[in-house]
C-alpha cells in the first residue's frame, strides 16, 4: 500500500529502503547526522502546511526516520527544501538532487553545500530509497 509523501507513514518506509540500500550503506560510511526534506506547502496542489521528514543517518544506515515540523529541526544539520511539485520530480527520477541543489530547483536550507558535496553519491542513494518508497500524492498532482 502506498504511503502519502513526506507523512510519518512514508518516512517510515525510507527509512527501511536506506537499510536496504548497499550502495548508500558504501557511500555513506563516514556519514555522521541527519537530513531533512521539506515540502514547502502550496494550497493549489493540497498542500495547506509544509511538510517535513528527517532521518537519522549514521555510517551508512539509517537509525530511524520519521515527519517532524519545521520547529523540530534545530539539530538537524543538512535540511533540503523544495515546493511539491520539485519533489514529486525528484521522487519520480527526473530530477537529480544535486543538481536540483546547483540550479536552484531546491533550496540548501541548513548546510553548506560544500560540506554536502564529499556526499554527492550518498545523498544521491538517499533519493534512489525515497524513489523505491511506494509514493502516493494527493490529488491535483497532475
Amino acid at each position: 500500500m502506498a504511503a502519502e509523501i513526506f507523512t510519518d507513514e512514508w518516512a517510515q518506509e525510507w527509512h527501511v529502503e536506506i537499510n536496504d540500500n548497499a550502495n548508500y550503506k558504501k557511500a555513506a560510511a563516514k556519514w555522521e547526522g541527519a537530513i531533512g526534506m521539506v515540502m514547502t506547502e502550496n494550497e493549489d496542489m493540497g498542500i495547506p502546511e509544509e511538510r517535513v521528514v528527517v532521518a537519522d543517518l549514521w555510517h551508512g544506515d539509517s537509525r530511524g526516520a520519521k515527519a517532524i515540523t519545521s520547529a523540530d529541526l534545530d539539530d538537524v544539520p543538512f535540511v533540503i527544501k523544495g515546493k511539491p511539485e520539485v519533489w514529486k520530480r525528484v521522487l519520480a527520477g527526473r530530477l537529480d538532487p544535486i543538481v536540483g541543489l546547483m540550479g536552484g530547483k531546491l533550496k540548501l536550507a541548513k548546510g553548506g553545500l560544500f560540506a554536502l558535496l564529499p556526499y554527492a553519491k550518498a545523498a544521491k542513494d538517499l533519493v534512489n530509497s525515497a524513489i523505491a518508497v511506494d509514493t502516493e500524492f494527493p490529488d491535483g498532482w497532475d
